[in-house]
């Protein structure tokens, strides 16, 4: 084998141009300005132009960890409500009442999984902060006090 040729194995292929820079994943891509949709498709560009809403710095590992541990709270707000609709009995009178009450448990347990999926629907295009300060205020607001003050007779 000739010296040209290990050289070559090591060596990427456009690792000799002057504008490459080694940079960690994505952190080129946020320098670069988008591209208007004239610089996508030229000047007939069509309405199927693809344009990225991916934000543009990743989410930190700290942010994801909350995250985490929010997801994990609201699951066991579920199980709480769960708990507490199973283990509390009340009387209705008329059937409509019957219903309401019905309604009013499903509603219970469903609410921490539509206040999660809101959030991070809702705020998609937001800084992260605003996202976890929703995710906060809905862990207070859904908390299971039935289940918390053992009033459900768990």
């Amino acid at each position: 084998m000739k010296a040209d040729e290990d050289d070559d194995a090591l060596s990427w292929a456009g690792g000799s141009d002057a504008t490459h820079v080694d940079t960690p994943v994505g952190a080129n891509a946020a320098r670069q300005p988008k591209p208007k949709r004239s610089d996508v498709g030229g000047p007939r560009a069509t309405s199927a132009t693809v344009v990225d809403d991916t934000p543009s710095t990743p989410a930190s590992a700290a942010f994801l960890v909350t995250i985490g541990i929010l997801a994990g709270i609201y699951l066991l707000y579920t199980f709480g409500w769960l708990i507490t609709v199973q283990h509390t009995g009340t009387l209705a009178v008329t059937p409509l009442e019957q219903i309401a009450i019905t309604l009013k448990e499903y509603l219970a347990i469903a609410a921490c999984a539509l206040w999660f999926a809101a959030v991070f629907y809702l705020t998609r295009h937001q800084r992260p902060a605003v996202r976890l300060t929703w995710l906060v205020i809905g862990a207070i607001v859904l908390i299971p006090w039935p289940f918390v003050l053992g009033i459900a007779n768990v």
